[in-house]
């Protein structure tokens, strides 16, 4: 009887700890990267770039830099493959990505893995 209650101690433990990535990756589940495979500053810059010719498709309608994310939106044809929205808003570690409008400028930024604006894995597009 022994045996067994050590071989289902060591059972449950195998299992539990086995769980632990998964319940770490759930933190940050609105983001398409598994964090920590490499993929994030990938996925970053994809989303850079997609915000960025929305916001460009937004000065064209609308004449004006969007005042913020909110006001940014994908094309309507497209709407539902953005859905839910704010998952596109994270950068790839999760993280919301930073809109700086100007009057005819904007800057998009992803404070990168250390997640400390102004270090040198910043990731940034800008329209001037």
């Amino acid at each position: 009887m022994n045996g067994i209650a050590r071989c289902l101690t060591s059972i449950l433990v195998i299992t539990a700890c086995r769980d632990e990535p998964d319940r770490a990756r759930a933190e940050y589940s609105d983001t398409l990267a598994p964090i920590g495979t490499g993929t994030e500053l990938l996925l970053t810059r994809e989303r850079l770039a997609l915000i960025d010719d929305w916001i460009r498709a937004s000065i064209a309608r609308e004449g004006t830099v969007p005042a913020s994310l909110d006001e940014v939106r994908p094309p309507e044809a497209d709407a539902a493959h953005y859905a839910p929205l704010e998952r596109f808003l994270r950068d790839g570690w999760g993280r919301a990505i930073e809109y700086t409008p100007g009057t005819a400028s904007y800057e998009l930024r992803s404070v990168g893995a250390d997640g400390i604006v102004g270090t040198a894995d910043d990731v940034t597009r800008r329209q001037r």
